[in-house]
Order: C-alpha cells, then sequence, then structure tokens
C-alpha cells in the first residue's frame, strides 16, 4: 500500500477576508483548494504546508488558516516561509511546528520512509538561509536514518527554477546545504514552495520540486514577475513501501500537481 502525502503552499493568508494579493482573493481561493483536496476522496496520511501561510503576518491570520485546515491537523507539518512570524506560528500552530531555537522542523518516519522538514526563514529577508545549527540537525537526522528513502521539505529552493527574478530571492549561501544533500543519496525528493509555480530539476541524485500557490500563480521562466492565469492547486505524493522494493535504490515514488479544474485569473505585469 503506498503512503499520501499533501503539500500545500504559499497561502498568502490576510486577516480580513476580502484582501486581494495581485486581484486574487487568497482566502477564497485556498477554500476552493481545500475542497479539491476532499473531492479526491484521497485519505492522507500526511500534510505538509510549506510556508507564507500569511501575507500580514498576524496572530488573527494564523488562526484564520489553523481553522480552514482543522481536519488535517492532526497529521500536520508545518513550515514558515518568508512572510510568516515564526513566533506567531508556534503559538498558533503549537501542535504542529515542532523544532527548537534553531527553527521549525520536523524528522517523522511513514511508511517506511524519513519526511524531514527544515525552516529557511530568515526574519525580515525575503531571501532564506538554512542556518549552521538547522544544518548541523539536518545532517545528523540523514546520518541516523542513512537506510531509509528521504522527502525533505522547505520553503526556498536550493537550486534555481529558471525565472531569474525569483533565482534572485532564494537561498543565500547554499553550497554548505547542497553538498550534505549531494552526499546523501537517500535523499530522493526535496519539495519546496516559494516560487508559486511548478518545476522539477535536480541536486545531486534527488530531484527537486516545486509546488504551485494556494492563490496566486507566477508565470514559469520568466525575468521579471507576470502573474500567471492557470489556476491554483497542490502536490500529491506516493510513496512505496520500502519492504516491497528489491533494495533501497529501487523504493519507488511519484508525484503529481493537481489543480483547480475553472478557476482562473488574467496575467499582468507586476
Amino acid at each position: 500500500m503506498s503512503t499520501l502525502l499533501l503539500q500545500l503552499s504559499d497561502l498568502h493568508l490576510f486577516a480580513e477576508p476580502d484582501v486581494l494579493l495581485r486581484e486574487v482573493p487568497t482566502r477564497d481561493s485556498l477554500g476552493e483548494v481545500l475542497e479539491a483536496v476532499r473531492g479526491t476522496g484521497w485519505e492522507f496520511d500526511r500534510v505538509v504546508v510549506t510556508g507564507d501561510f500569511t501575507h500580514d503576518e498576524r496572530r488573527e491570520t494564523y488562526e484564520v488558516a489553523q481553522e480552514l485546515l482543522e481536519e488535517w491537523l492532526d497529521r500536520c507539518h508545518v513550515l514558515p516561509g518568508n512572510h510568516d512570524d515564526r513566533g506567531l506560528m508556534r503559538e498558533v500552530f503549537s501542535g504542529q511546528a515542532g523544532g527548537s531555537d534553531r527553527g521549525i522542523c520536523f524528522s517523522q518516519a511513514v511508511g517506511g520512509w524519513r519526511l524531514i522538514g527544515i525552516d529557511t526563514h530568515v526574519p525580515g529577508e525575503v531571501r532564506g538561509r538554512v542556518e549552521q545549527e538547522m544544518l548541523d540537525w539536518l545532517a545528523g537526522e540523514l546520518a541516523e536514518h542513512v537506510a531509509e528513502p528521504t522527502i525533505v521539505f522547505q520553503h526556498h529552493p536550493p537550486i534555481g527554477v529558471g525565472s531569474a527574478w525569483l533565482d534572485e530571492i532564494g537561498l543565500l549561501d547554499p553550497g554548505p546545504y547542497r553538498d550534505l544533500i549531494t552526499s546523501s543519496p537517500q535523499v530522493r525528493v526535496v519539495s519546496c514552495g516559494h516560487v508559486h509555480q511548478e518545476s522539477s530539476g535536480t541536486l545531486g541524485t534527488a530531484v527537486v520540486l516545486t509546488v504551485p500557490s494556494t492563490g496566486v500563480q507566477f508565470v514559469p521562466l520568466c525575468r521579471t514577475a507576470r502573474v500567471d492565469a492557470i489556476a491554483p492547486g497542490f502536490r500529491v505524493f506516493a510513496l512505496e513501501d520500502p519492504a516491497d522494493a528489491v533494495d533501497a535504490s529501487s523504493v519507488g515514488w511519484s508525484s503529481r500537481v493537481v489543480r483547480l479544474p475553472s478557476i482562473s485569473f488574467p496575467a499582468v505585469d507586476v
């Protein structure tokens, strides 16, 4: 039996329900995305939200997000993005925002796989960073669970996505992190938010994926920011049980993006 994961990202909610972000009603859009998740009929073993819960960084907004995600909170992990307040996240999502002073993070065994979430948030910055303490913690987790196929979740992608303006606001000083992932062949996937678009690349033997926003989408492969007319969505993973594989390197997984069937917004220069 496969283990099913749901990844949501870049909600960009406001405390006031009718506020638009680049002409997109982000709270309504998230509501439609969650209805589409329910409509799949799939029972997800874990739900991971990879940051930017809010756009206004207010406690009331995190409380709205918590209420909207209530039915999944017993299997949910949350990570901060550049538009988040780490302290407020911990207060509101106290049961989902694990970790310590090094940041919000998690490491969980699910269906024979290791799911790891790391914190790339830098207060007051749009760009992210894997701070040394977080990097050391990640290295320890990977060393301890070297035999488990692993997915790492984070907000900022560790490699470029081919859009100059987005690549300029990615990870600061990514070299040590990239070296760690490259030297850890059990990491099969690094899955990220931040860029509001679907993309795929590689880092060592790992596949690096990004996920659409539940609200605003950006046109891929652009030098400057453009809002895309494509619908919001989410990413789904299906992970095969390692017990059914011949060896660790042959453990299978698949992933796809699911988008809303009808909602769209006009592409505009921003």
